[in-house]
């Protein structure tokens, strides 16, 4: 290469010139092929409101099968929202090319600033200034494309991404996050994942882009705090140092701080999986809820804005909610990590280890929606909370009812997941996106015909009866063959039993008194509650893990 500028240019084009042809290829179908498919539906994506136009369509399709009404419901929804969500994941795919970071396979850092860069023979300056401003000219090119390339349907939620300013800020931040926290990973992903969210799902976003005292400082700031995280980087300094005040993860010696003594090994074990896993979930936890209102309470009472609008403060309502279930579900789909040997070869039925497990996760479930509910209870100085839900209300004892439902849920996603990250099959978690993909569209709709609802209604006892035999059925043969096996001790096969009668009668109990749910649901809901408290996936899990323990 003649120019180092032309070096660093075929590098990151070589790096990802598959995903980025595939970006390109994605603009020019939306492009040349969206159109006619628009046509062919007879939907027009120049109408001032796509969900509406989508109403006139499907309006005269109630005479049409069920299943067709629901095809051609999910094809509209695709033809209205499908550009701007394809517009949203290919801008966040090159902002996050163009923090030109790459998976370091020593220290098991995905975002990590080659060194090799600080080799070349220029200055600093030029460093910074190249990668900037070929990140910002990657945007404006991409973003210039979708919006004077492609007709895009206009959907009120999501006209808030139609701004570029908001789009290079983002990408300004980013790098300002990612090149200045290079020494520090844990608190990078945490500072990261809050500002994506709070660009993302934010419930003042609105105000955030309109206001001309938010965007260009956070522009500003992102630029100078890049350009200082490139110069200590190049220069060695900030690298190696750990925040062992903040994160006392590791003390000099590469040894975990803890207890001098514990109470027990089992005790041991759970202060090792709290800090291995559960503390982390915590963390992104806190970084997802706690920061983004405290910045909507700066923002409302320093700059002065306004209270947020009705449907505004509902979503972020409903985004708070969604941020525990969220973490844990996700952790659960996490890449696969391999067992520390140490904790192979601990004195310790595989019984116990499985109990510490669940006992973590359970407390970073607490945790978490302790958080959230602290930061539910900001949301009224940010907006009239009770006009948010006037359009939809709901009783005290229902809404106490689906919290604890949420609450457990959240911890579930950990528990029922665990025998499967123990067997290495981390992918087969991913399954339960698609199920609740398809029962999150498919039974809303088909259960708006009362035919079909009350055939739902009369089926569904006996196919949860039967997936309750079987549940029982697998949770005998595998806690059997745990104890033949003497992988799990008799004690500990009783306490989770115990556990497990408890929180099934907390939990129906819950139903009957608190939620009160119609009489013909009852039978549904209770059979229901007992499939969902995890029993057969708990009895494999000790199975699962000597399988790791002697291989």
């Amino acid at each position: 290469m003649r120019t180092p500028a032309a070096a660093l240019t075929w590098e990151l084009w070589r790096r990802h010139r598959a995903r980025l042809m595939t970006v390109i290829g994605i603009v020019a179908a939306f492009a040349l092929v969206y159109p006619r498919l628009c046509a062919w539906a007879g939907f027009n994506p120049d109408s001032p409101d796509a969900l509406n136009e989508i109403a006139k369509v499907i309006g005269p399709m109630n005479e049409a099968p069920a299943l067709a009404r629901v095809v051609r419901i999910l094809y509209y929804l695709f033809l209205a929202m499908g550009p701007t969500a394809a517009m949203v994941l290919t801008l966040l795919y090159v902002t996050w090319v163009s923090t030109f970071t790459e998976f370091d396979p020593r220290t098991k850092d995905p975002m990590t600033f080659p060194a090799r860069r600080f080799t070349l023979p220029v200055s600093t300056p030029f460093l910074f200034w190249w990668h900037f401003l070929a990140g910002m000219t990657s945007i404006v090119v991409l973003y210039a494309s979708w919006i004077y390339g492609v007709r895009i349907p206009s959907v009120e939620t999501f006209a808030v991404y139609k701004n570029c300013l908001g789009w290079i800020t983002l990408l300004a931040v980013a790098q300002g996050i990612v090149w200045s926290l290079a020494a520090w990973p844990v608190i990078r992903m945490l500072v990261l994942t809050a500002a994506l969210f709070a660009f993302l799902f934010s419930p003042a976003q609105v105000q955030f882009f309109k206001s001309p005292m938010v965007l260009p400082p956070l522009f500003l700031m992102g630029a100078v705090f890049a350009r200082a995280g490139l110069q200590k980087m190049r220069h060695g300094q900030w690298q190696g140092r750990a925040l062992e005040w903040m994160f006392p993860t590791q003390t000099a010696t590469g040894k975990l701080h803890g207890p001098k003594r514990f109470a027990s090994p089992a005790q041991a074990q759970l202060w090792f999986e709290w800090r291995r896993f559960a503390r982390p979930l915590c963390f992104y936890a806190a970084a997802l809820a706690v920061v983004p209102v405290v910045v909507h309470l700066m923002v409302r009472f320093v700059a002065g804005l306004g209270p947020l609008q009705d449907a505004t403060l509902f979503g972020g309502i409903m985004a708070l909610v969604a941020i525990p279930p969220f973490v844990h579900f996700f952790f659960a789909l996490s890449p696969t990590r391999t067992d520390p040997p140490f904790l192979m070869i601990r004195p310790l039925t595989n019984g116990s280890m499985t109990m510490a497990a669940l006992k973590a996760a359970a407390l970073s479930t607490v945790i978490s929606w302790l958080l959230v509910c602290a930061m539910l209870g900001a949301m009224p100085w940010l907006g009239d909370v009770h006009a948010a839900f006037r359009k939809m209300p709901v009783l005290p004892g229902v809404l106490a009812a689906m919290l604890t439902g949420l609450i457990f849920l959240t911890w579930r996603f950990v528990a029922v997941n665990l025998c499967i990250v123990w067997f290495g099959k981390r992918w087969m978690t991913g399954l339960q996106v698609l199920g609740i993909y398809a029962g999150g569209f498919m039974i809303p709709i088909l259960s708006q015909n009362d035919a079909y609802a009350n055939s739902l209604l009369r089926i569904l006892p006996g196919l949860l009866v039967g997936l309750l035999t079987l549940k029982f059925l697998l949770a005998f043969l595998s806690f059997r063959l745990s104890l033949k096996r003497r992988l799990l001790a008799p004690s500990a096969l009783v306490a989770y039993l115990v556990v497990w009668g408890l929180l099934a009668a907390s939990l129906l109990a819950i139903l009957f008194f608190v939620a009160r749910p119609p009489r013909e649901l009852i039978l549904p809901a209770s059979l229901g509650i007992v499939l969902l408290v995890p029993l057969a996936r708990v009895g494999f899990c000790p199975l699962a893990l000597a399988r790791s323990r002697h291989t």
